[in-house]
């Protein structure tokens, strides 16, 4: 399947899931209760169903770090609709517009792009280094601590998903496929069972078991084709914010 079918598969199970989140619950001084709107059953069921999203547009991070043309405004974009998507982010899920204790997704997006730049960079770096007998120690021990610096930024300003969603990002740029080999090939074979025990490892230790559902994610990601599809980048993008404000003026006209 191209990159766009699996847009397709994280945005509807992105927007279950925050149907789950923005109208099933509601917040109040900081604590989440359900919201009577949905059942509890109904809610959970919402809730899991949506942890197919993150690992895919994890992935899709890692896709567009090989394939885009200008890294820097691909940083850069990824900025822009973390700035637009924090009011609509504290709004459906906080029910306040003023609650920047918590930061949207695009943020740690943001953040796992740059770190797999530092890591290839590094790399590149390093073997350069080794070829030519020169020090390596800026390679070797400064970019991997910028990496870990990154991952606790994340978690102090408290980024969805923060150094999990990094980490994610990580495993998926360092376990990537062969895009020229198909998955039945041996050496592709071992790199994605490695990644969905990588997955599961780091789920288990950083996150909680609800996130163990996100697996159900590389079944999409083992049939993807590499190709782009229909290009409607812009929609994709803005798509995260509108549907948040849709959601919670739904919360709105229904709880009051």
């Amino acid at each position: 399947m191209s990159t766009f079918v699996l847009k397709l598969i994280a945005i509807v199970s992105m927007t279950i899931d925050h149907i789950g989140a923005a109208i099933g619950t509601t917040c109040v001084d900081g604590k989440f209760y359900l919201s009577g709107l949905l059942s509890e059953n109904v809610y959970n069921l919402f809730r899991c169903i949506g942890r197919i999203a993150f690992p895919i547009y994890c992935y899709l991070i890692v896709e567009g770090y090989y394939y885009t043309k200008n890294l820097k405004k691909y940083i850069i974009r990824l900025i822009a609709f973390a700035i637009i998507s924090q009011i609509p982010f504290s709004l459906a899920f906080f029910k306040s517009a003023t609650n920047f204790k918590d930061l949207n997704v695009y943020f740690t997006l943001m953040f796992g792009l740059i770190c797999i730049y530092l890591y290839d960079t590094a790399k590149q770096r390093y073997e350069e280094c080794k070829n030519n007998g020169s020090t390596a120690y800026l390679y070797t021990i400064g970019y991997p601590l910028l990496i870990f610096a990154i991952m606790i930024v994340s978690v102090i300003i408290n980024t969805d998903y923060s150094a999990f969603g990094i980490m994610l990002i990580m495993l998926f740029y360092i376990l990537r496929t062969d895009i020229t080999k198909p998955l039945n090939d041996k050496d592709n074979a071992k790199k994605f069972i490695k990644l969905f025990i990588a997955i599961a490892v780091i789920t288990l230790i950083f996150s909680n078991t609800a996130e163990l559902f996100g697996l159900l994610a590389l079944i999409p990601i083992a049939f993807h084709n590499h190709k782009k599809g229909p290009s409607i980048k812009y929609v994709f993008y803005a798509y995260y914010p509108v549907h948040l404000l849709v959601l919670y003026g739904i919360f709105i006209k229904l709880h009051g």
